[in-house]
């Protein structure tokens, strides 16, 4: 069995209060869409300002892994990476 990749999650400024204080958090996933559900499963507060009530990603809310926007990849079914870095990034009024 292999293990999914684990991941740095920067949190903005904006939502570092619905994730403890901590302005990066370490998941695991095999997509985003996978590592925003573990954290929001270890912060569930975070949860309603990162993903819509439909599932998707929340309009006001960019996720980027490295440079690039998973909105140029392929969304919340981006696979991730060894050692990537993904971060959440508030683009309006959450």
């Amino acid at each position: 069995m292999i293990d999914s990749p684990v991941v740095s999650v920067h949190i903005p400024l904006v939502l570092r209060g619905f994730s403890g204080g901590h302005d990066e958090i370490t998941a695991s996933g095999d997509t985003v869409g996978e590592v925003l559900e573990a954290v929001g499963h270890e912060f569930p507060a975070i949860r309603s300002y990162l993903m819509s009530p439909e599932g998707g990603l929340h309009p006001d809310i960019a996720v980027f892994l490295g440079p690039r926007s998973i909105r140029e990849l392929q969304g919340l079914n981006t696979p991730i990476d060894l050692e990537e870095v993904m971060s959440i990034v508030s683009v309006g009024h959450v």
